[in-house]
């Protein structure tokens, strides 16, 4: 039915300052990982980034060098046409499974197709449910 996957992201605290987004972001182009998805929010002193990469164990490592606190989810990625209703057809058939989501965010470029990003209390059915 969709482009459906179980990915690894990254949860990376850094400290909340200006240009902690180049650096974050720099790091991984400097190590040749390419970004695949981003989140990324201020959480009091720290700058929170939720990252899908196409090397997450290099990312890990590479952030973690810096000095970056790294944390490792699992998640569920879905590829779907950019188009209008197609993210509510997805929160609908999850929410016809009872998957509970923790958090969700994605992104279009209006290119035709939009990647969204589950982390559910049960990602397995949600990989099944959506597959």
């Amino acid at each position: 039915m969709h482009n459906v996957k179980m990915e690894k992201e990254l949860t990376v605290t850094a400290p909340n300052e200006p240009g902690i987004l180049g650096r974050v972001l720099g790091t991984l182009a400097n190590a040749f990982v390419n970004l695949k998805a981003l989140c990324a929010y201020s959480e009091k002193n720290n700058g929170v980034f939720h990252l899908v990469t196409s090397d997450h164990e290099k990312a890990k490592k590479c952030l973690e060098v810096i000095g970056y606190k790294v944390k490792t989810n699992d998640v569920v990625t879905v590829l779907i046409d950019d188009r209008i209703g197609s993210g509510a057809e997805i929160g609908a058939l999850l929410g016809n499974a009872v998957i509970d989501i923790d958090y969700c965010y994605g992104s279009s470029a209006s290119l035709g197709k939009a990647i969204l990003v589950f982390k559910t209390t049960d990602n397995k059915k949600a990989l099944e449910t959506l597959s």
